[in-house]
């Protein structure tokens, strides 16, 4: 007790200053960002673990998936801000849920420094190597609103320096807590297997070494009880496994390391690590391979000289080294197990955010070495302080465009990725696969009526039972306002993806990286500029000044130069809200792919307007050839255009 109480004390003035102040920017900012589609999931999953515990309610055996993950983070979570706060307002309790998942990342970004400050016995490299982690623009946004992957990232943080200390002791109790934390890492998330496999390694191989008698007992202890307490505790937080621990965890480990629910099946080799690449700030990728680069060499040499250890001159001794290997050992096996196996997994890369960590303590012996550098004519200190200023401008590069695209920092691309073509990301990358920023289109939507009571809203290109949720978070008065309901007009139509056809007239729209994550667009002109509707009108008028090309289930279509347009006099209840499929026949080949040929080219979905009591849709034709249009609208009606 009386070691960690040191720890404490060790704690450096400016640390605290900047911890404080990440705190406090967490509070301050804490209200911007949105619900995400597994949030509601992961507080079910506390309450019927709680059910099962408390009551022997059997659901929890009965839901699909989602019975596999724990509830070590969730039912604390649940208890504080619903039984012990009394929370009841759904905007109150998932903001003090952003609000402790937030901490709980911050205090792994505070073991990130203890850890470093173990390493380096260096507290400005210490306090660098915490801000890269804290610093990390995707994992930063995930620590409001994702209690799975940003909790299990500072968990494993906090996992590693129980790894430390018990490395440094040497003693059975250091050893019994390290399994205990790793087996709620295997709770949290199968990958925490990592570090129990690591640990138990490095404890097999200083048995091996121990020649025999006394020390090679005392290993043999340590193994025990760190694989004992490991498996008791994942047994005792996981109430799954109580019934069938044997049969169950097999299925566990099955399902959760192959997911057959996930939306990437079979992913590239190099999925992980070329997502990993793109979607880090470039001084944490440069100090992070400097570091392993660094610590290489170093054990290279040590293996070298053999039993004499290190040099009395060299920047880091043994228990230095070895707890790097151990470092090194957690980022590299994970990332060449995906590469083997090629796992299915989610978007991007957020089942291997605890390798964030890993990655940031490597870079400790990266700025370890530079701030050694011989360099003549230099004094040491210099060099050091160089070394310092340029890591800290870098981290300064970093915040600056975490503020420029806040709150939307879980979409951050480095310069590796191509972040000027417009569009460019949407064609390559999954954006706001979490529909976050419907958020903001609500309160856009919102503010675009003031005065009406109730606002109906449809979603195009986008999952309805995804974005609803996002709601919930906004004050009770705007969150009674917004309606959903199919069967009525909309007021507005919100989109996660760009919108480039012609009708409904867009309002607003949200862009990141010259990307659209967020669209707001409105099928009555009159809440449009008065220019916007004259063009449409205009439109119209040129549109119907000839003969329809085609007639349809009360509509009357019309070609207008490069448009099409279709028009109904009479608009009935949910009219706007039918989705018109268009499919488009080239004529040339080559413009459809082979499994297009048949069915038509570029299918598209468009919706309608009102505009002077009509109902009117429109698109605009592609720049190649075409020989026809199938119009239609679902099973409704369709039609043949030909051109």
């Amino acid at each position: 007790m009386t070691s960690w109480i040191g720890e404490w004390a060790r704690f450096h003035r400016l640390t605290l200053i900047v911890w404080c102040l990440f705190l406090a920017a967490g509070f301050a900012m804490v209200d911007n960002y949105g619900i995400s589609p597994d949030t509601s999931n992961q507080r079910f999953i506390a309450i019927h673990a709680l059910n099962y515990v408390l009551h022997d309610d059997q659901t929890l055996l009965q839901i699909d998936a989602d019975r596999f993950y724990g509830a070590a983070f969730e039912a604390p979570l649940l208890l504080l801000t619903e039984r012990a706060l009394g929370l009841e307002n759904p905007r109150h309790v998932y903001l003090a849920r952003h609000v402790l998942t937030h901490l709980f990342f911050l205090i792994g970004g505070f073991c990130c420094y203890l850890l470093a400050l173990r390493l380096s016995s260096d507290r400005l490299v210490a306090l660098l190597v915490m801000l890269l982690f804290l610093l990390s623009p995707r994992l930063y946004a995930h620590s409001f609103f994702n209690s799975k992957d940003g909790v299990f990232a500072s968990a494993f943080v906090m996992a590693l320096l129980f790894a430390s200390r018990a490395f440094d002791k040497g003693s059975l109790g250091n050893y019994r807590g390290c399994g205990a934390m790793a087996g709620l890492l295997i709770h949290l998330r199968i990958m925490g297997a990592v570090l129990f496999a690591v640990v138990l390694v490095f404890r097999a191989w200083a048995w091996f070494r121990a020649g025999g008698g006394a020390a090679r007992r005392r290993a043999a202890a340590t193994i025990g009880g760190f694989a004992l307490w490991g498996v008791v505790v994942l047994f005792i937080s996981l109430p799954y496994l109580w019934e069938d621990p044997v049969g169950r965890f097999a299925e566990y480990w099955t399902t959760l390391s192959d997911l057959p629910f996930a939306h990437s099946a079979a992913p590239p080799w190099d999925y992980m690590l070329r997502w990993f690449a793109i979607s880090q700030p470039p001084v944490t990728l440069v100090l992070g391979l400097l570091g392993m680069g660094a610590l290489g060499l170093a054990a290279g040499g040590v293996f070298r000289r053999g039993a004499g250890g290190a040099r009395p001159d060299a920047a880091w001794g043994r228990r230095e080294l070895h707890f790097g290997v151990l470092l090194a050992a957690c980022f590299a096996l994970p990332s060449v197990a995906f590469a083997l196996l090629r796992p299915s997994i989610y978007n991007d890369w957020r089942h291997f955010y605890f390798l964030h960590g890993p990655f940031c303590l490597l870079a400790t012996f990266a700025l370890m070495g530079l701030r050694q550098l011989p360099v003549r004519e230099l004094r040491k200190e210099w060099v050091g302080s160089a070394v310092c200023a340029l890591t800290a401008a870098g981290l300064g590069v970093a915040a600056i465009e975490m503020a420029q695209i806040h709150p939307h920092q879980y979409l951050y691309f480095n310069f590796l990725a191509d972040r000027k073509t417009p569009e460019g990301l949407h064609a390559r990358y999954e954006m706001d696969y979490w529909r976050l920023a419907m958020r903001q289109g609500y309160e856009r939507a919102l503010r675009q009526a003031p005065s009406s009571p109730a606002i109906n809203l449809k979603f195009f290109r986008s999952k309805g039972v995804l974005l609803v949720p996002n709601a919930e978070i906004l004050p009770a008065p705007a969150r009674a306002r917004l309606t959903f309901d199919p069967t009525r007009d909309p007021d507005f139509y919100l989109s996660n993806f760009p919108w480039d056809d012609y009708f409904p007239p867009v309002l607003h729209q949200i862009k990141v990286y010259n990307n659209t994550i967020m669209t707001v667009a409105t099928p009555d002109l009159t809440r449009v500029d008065p220019a916007v509707a004259d063009e449409y009108r205009a439109l119209l008028r040129a549109a119907t000044a000839g003969e329809p090309v085609a007639r349809e289930s009360g509509y009357e279509v019309y070609r207008h130069g490069s448009r099409l347009a279709w028009v109904k006099e009479a608009c009935e209840p949910g009219a706007l809200m039918r989705k018109f499929w268009l499919a488009f026949y080239p004529v040339d080949a080559s413009h459809a792919s082979p499994h297009r040929q048949r069915q038509g080219n570029n299918v598209k979905v468009v919706y309608g307007v009102r505009l002077d009591g009509k109902c009117l849709a429109a698109a605009q034709l592609p720049e190649y050839a075409v020989s026809r249009v199938r119009l239609s609208q679902g099973k409704r009606w369709e039609v043949e255009v030909p051109l």
